[in-house]
Protein backbone atom coordinates (compact mmCIF):
# COMPACT_ATOMS: atom_id res chain seq x y z
CA UNK A 1 0.00 0.00 0.00
CA UNK A 2 1.42 3.44 -1.40
CA UNK A 3 1.28 6.61 1.66
CA UNK A 4 -0.88 7.96 -0.88
CA UNK A 5 -3.52 5.02 -0.35
CA UNK A 6 -2.57 5.18 3.03
CA UNK A 7 -3.38 8.32 3.89
CA UNK A 8 -7.21 8.25 2.20
CA UNK A 9 -7.54 4.91 4.35
CA UNK A 10 -6.93 7.53 7.69
CA UNK A 11 -9.02 9.94 6.48
CA UNK A 12 -11.93 7.47 5.36
CA UNK A 13 -12.02 6.02 9.16
CA UNK A 14 -14.24 7.97 11.36
CA UNK A 15 -14.81 6.92 15.30
CA UNK A 16 -17.27 4.13 14.90
CA UNK A 17 -14.97 1.88 13.09
CA UNK A 18 -12.18 2.73 15.35
CA UNK A 19 -14.30 1.87 18.25
CA UNK A 20 -14.99 -1.72 17.03
CA UNK A 21 -18.49 -1.45 17.94
CA UNK A 22 -21.18 0.10 16.86
CA UNK A 23 -23.78 2.39 19.01
CA UNK A 24 -26.29 0.79 20.53
CA UNK A 25 -28.97 2.82 19.46
CA UNK A 26 -28.07 2.70 15.73
CA UNK A 27 -27.53 -0.87 16.10
CA UNK A 28 -30.99 -1.38 17.52
CA UNK A 29 -32.30 0.52 15.12
CA UNK A 30 -30.65 -1.41 11.93
CA UNK A 31 -32.18 -4.70 13.73
CA UNK A 32 -35.35 -2.88 13.58
CA UNK A 33 -35.27 -2.25 10.23
CA UNK A 34 -34.48 -5.54 9.01
CA UNK A 35 -37.21 -6.81 11.27
CA UNK A 36 -39.89 -4.62 9.34
CA UNK A 37 -38.42 -5.48 6.10
CA UNK A 38 -38.74 -9.18 6.19
CA UNK A 39 -42.55 -8.87 7.83
CA UNK A 40 -43.30 -6.42 4.72
CA UNK A 41 -41.77 -9.47 2.48
CA UNK A 42 -43.49 -12.01 4.30
CA UNK A 43 -46.75 -10.20 4.13
CA UNK A 44 -46.15 -9.84 0.46
CA UNK A 45 -45.54 -13.55 -0.04
CA UNK A 46 -48.57 -14.38 2.12
CA UNK A 47 -51.26 -12.22 0.04
CA UNK A 48 -49.99 -12.86 -3.07
CA UNK A 49 -50.48 -17.29 -2.26
CA UNK A 50 -53.51 -16.34 -0.84
CA UNK A 51 -54.91 -14.62 -3.89
CA UNK A 52 -53.16 -17.35 -5.99
CA UNK A 53 -55.19 -19.81 -4.12
CA UNK A 54 -58.20 -18.60 -4.03
CA UNK A 55 -58.23 -17.72 -7.90
CA UNK A 56 -57.10 -21.34 -8.33
CA UNK A 57 -59.72 -22.68 -6.03
CA UNK A 58 -62.46 -20.29 -8.14
CA UNK A 59 -61.15 -21.86 -11.57
CA UNK A 60 -61.50 -25.40 -10.61
CA UNK A 61 -65.04 -24.50 -9.48
CA UNK A 62 -65.68 -23.67 -13.53
CA UNK A 63 -63.63 -25.92 -14.83
CA UNK A 64 -65.77 -28.66 -12.46
CA UNK A 65 -68.55 -26.81 -13.51
CA UNK A 66 -68.43 -27.44 -17.38
CA UNK A 67 -67.09 -30.68 -17.25
CA UNK A 68 -69.44 -32.33 -15.32
CA UNK A 69 -72.04 -31.67 -17.76
CA UNK A 70 -69.98 -32.40 -20.95
CA UNK A 71 -69.06 -35.92 -19.17
CA UNK A 72 -73.21 -36.57 -18.63
CA UNK A 73 -74.28 -35.57 -21.66
CA UNK A 74 -71.44 -37.69 -23.46
CA UNK A 75 -72.32 -40.82 -21.21
CA UNK A 76 -75.91 -40.32 -21.43
CA UNK A 77 -75.77 -40.83 -25.37
CA UNK A 78 -75.78 -44.27 -25.35
CA UNK A 79 -79.49 -44.47 -23.29
CA UNK A 80 -81.96 -43.48 -25.86
CA UNK A 81 -84.65 -43.14 -23.51
CA UNK A 82 -82.30 -40.94 -21.35
CA UNK A 83 -82.04 -38.67 -24.58
CA UNK A 84 -84.93 -38.48 -25.59
CA UNK A 85 -86.15 -37.15 -22.38
CA UNK A 86 -83.81 -34.04 -22.43
CA UNK A 87 -84.90 -30.84 -23.82
CA UNK A 88 -83.88 -30.26 -27.47
CA UNK A 89 -81.36 -27.05 -26.52
CA UNK A 90 -79.32 -29.38 -23.96
CA UNK A 91 -78.76 -32.49 -25.91
CA UNK A 92 -75.35 -32.68 -27.48
CA UNK A 93 -75.91 -33.62 -31.42
CA UNK A 94 -74.47 -36.57 -30.87
CA UNK A 95 -76.62 -38.04 -33.10
CA UNK A 96 -74.41 -36.72 -35.84
CA UNK A 97 -71.53 -39.18 -34.48
CA UNK A 98 -70.45 -41.93 -35.82
CA UNK A 99 -69.20 -43.99 -32.69
CA UNK A 100 -65.68 -43.38 -33.07
CA UNK A 101 -66.04 -39.72 -32.63
CA UNK A 102 -68.17 -40.44 -29.64
CA UNK A 103 -65.86 -42.08 -28.39
CA UNK A 104 -63.06 -39.70 -29.22
CA UNK A 105 -65.14 -36.96 -27.63
CA UNK A 106 -65.33 -39.46 -24.03
CA UNK A 107 -61.91 -39.67 -24.36
CA UNK A 108 -61.25 -35.98 -24.30
CA UNK A 109 -63.69 -35.19 -21.39
CA UNK A 110 -62.00 -37.88 -19.38
CA UNK A 111 -58.79 -36.15 -20.31
CA UNK A 112 -60.32 -32.70 -19.27
CA UNK A 113 -61.30 -34.05 -16.21
CA UNK A 114 -57.89 -35.20 -15.27
CA UNK A 115 -56.36 -31.94 -15.92
CA UNK A 116 -58.93 -30.60 -13.25
CA UNK A 117 -58.02 -32.78 -10.95
CA UNK A 118 -54.18 -32.15 -11.35
CA UNK A 119 -55.74 -28.44 -10.86
CA UNK A 120 -56.98 -29.27 -7.88
CA UNK A 121 -54.05 -30.85 -6.36
CA UNK A 122 -52.14 -27.78 -7.41
CA UNK A 123 -54.24 -25.55 -5.72
CA UNK A 124 -54.03 -28.13 -2.52
CA UNK A 125 -50.33 -27.45 -2.73
CA UNK A 126 -50.62 -23.05 -3.01
CA UNK A 127 -53.17 -23.59 -0.52
CA UNK A 128 -50.73 -25.19 1.88
CA UNK A 129 -47.72 -22.56 1.13
CA UNK A 130 -50.44 -19.84 1.63
CA UNK A 131 -50.73 -21.42 5.48
CA UNK A 132 -47.13 -22.35 5.82
CA UNK A 133 -46.59 -18.22 4.85
CA UNK A 134 -48.96 -17.48 7.33
CA UNK A 135 -47.09 -18.95 9.79
CA UNK A 136 -43.89 -17.61 8.82
CA UNK A 137 -45.57 -14.23 9.03
CA UNK A 138 -47.02 -14.44 12.41
CA UNK A 139 -43.74 -15.83 13.94
CA UNK A 140 -41.88 -12.97 12.79
CA UNK A 141 -44.21 -10.69 13.20
CA UNK A 142 -44.28 -11.39 16.90
CA UNK A 143 -40.73 -11.91 16.97
CA UNK A 144 -40.37 -8.29 15.23
CA UNK A 145 -42.58 -6.79 17.79
CA UNK A 146 -41.27 -8.15 21.11
CA UNK A 147 -37.82 -6.37 19.53
CA UNK A 148 -39.45 -3.63 19.16
CA UNK A 149 -40.71 -3.62 23.11
CA UNK A 150 -37.51 -4.47 23.94
CA UNK A 151 -35.74 -1.74 22.26
CA UNK A 152 -38.06 0.53 24.11
CA UNK A 153 -38.02 -0.70 27.07
CA UNK A 154 -34.12 0.14 26.85
CA UNK A 155 -34.63 3.34 25.66
CA UNK A 156 -36.74 4.36 28.93
CA UNK A 157 -34.15 2.66 31.19
CA UNK A 158 -31.15 4.87 29.39
CA UNK A 159 -33.77 7.85 30.11
CA UNK A 160 -34.82 6.87 33.61
CA UNK A 161 -30.58 6.67 34.03
CA UNK A 162 -30.09 10.03 32.89
CA UNK A 163 -33.06 11.43 35.04
CA UNK A 164 -31.75 9.98 38.00
CA UNK A 165 -28.46 11.33 37.55
CA UNK A 166 -29.30 14.62 36.58
CA UNK A 167 -31.35 15.22 39.73
CA UNK A 168 -29.42 16.89 42.89
CA UNK A 169 -29.39 14.23 46.38
CA UNK A 170 -31.40 16.78 47.80
CA UNK A 171 -33.24 14.76 50.32
CA UNK A 172 -29.69 12.89 51.22
CA UNK A 173 -27.30 14.02 54.06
Amino acid sequence: MSEKELGKALLELDSHKLSGAADCREQTWKILERDRRHVWWLTALTMTLWGATILMVFLMLVAYALVFPLQAHLAGADDESQAAAQLPKERIRLDDLTPEQREVAKFKAQIMFQMVTVGVTVSVGILSMAALSTVFLVLASRRATLRQINASLLEISQQLKELKQNTPASGRA
